[in-house]
């Protein structure tokens, strides 16, 4: 589920129906209902950075973009992943970031439709294991299901941070049925950086630092 940013009493949620679903919360009635067959909606975001696009994120393997002003036709669909993606997050006003259980991450172009990289080094094949993007530093985040937190630089396909929890986990075990299944930046602050990391077993852990500037 989310929040408009331009117009607080809008929402929007997804299910397992194939439906998304808008939301007026002055009135319990449904607004514009998008029905995408029987495939379930996975994730939906509006964009934070103004506009009236919402970015919708299907086991169909596809993210669709909306104009809420007109929920007809998609205005953009991103076809690239293997599997169902599973997260949708805006990293600027036309840039999107999306994950999918084929174990990539993927930052998309919305006005040309096409994918701008190809992030990998996580582990995530079966389990939804969270993304989070920092606008202010240009990073995100996901878990894996290795228990492990991966940091990623929007300008680099591998990882530029790993760490957080299981840190003996050897690579490509999946830590004994433990993941990390939640990531979330705070949006505050230009250098100093703030993650909190929720894994399977209730464990939950808040990570501080500093990005790093290149010389």
């Amino acid at each position: 589920m989310d929040y408009s940013n331009w117009d607080p009493t809008l929402g929007a949620s997804g299910s397992d129906d194939g439906t998304m679903q808008m939301w007026d919360t002055r009135s319990s009635a449904g607004l514009a209902p998008v029905r995408f067959g029987s495939s379930p909606v996975c994730s939906v975001q509006f964009n934070p950075f103004g506009g009236f696009l919402i970015a919708v994120g299907c086991a169909d393997r596809k993210i669709y973009g909306y104009d809420v002003r007109k929920m007809v036709d998609p205005v953009f669909i991103l076809d690239r992943h293997q599997k169902a993606v599973t997260y949708t997050k805006f990293l600027d006003i036309r840039t999107v970031i999306s994950s999918s259980i084929d174990g990539c991450l993927m930052m998309w172009d919305t006005e040309d439709c096409s994918p701008i990289r190809i992030y990998k080094g996580h582990i995530n094949s079966r389990r939804f294991v969270g993304l989070s993007v920092w606008r202010n530093g240009g990073l995100f985040s996901c878990g894996s299901e290795n228990n492990k937190v991966f940091v990623y630089d929007k300008r680099w396909g591998d990882p530029v941070w790993i760490g957080g929890f299981d840190l003996a986990a050897q690579p490509g075990c999946d830590g004994n049925g433990v993941f990390v299944g939640g990531v979330c930046w705070r949006q505050t602050g230009e250098e100093r950086c703030t993650l909190v990391a929720g894994g399977s077993d209730g464990v939950l852990q808040v990570l501080e630092g500093e990005r790093r500037l290149c010389l």
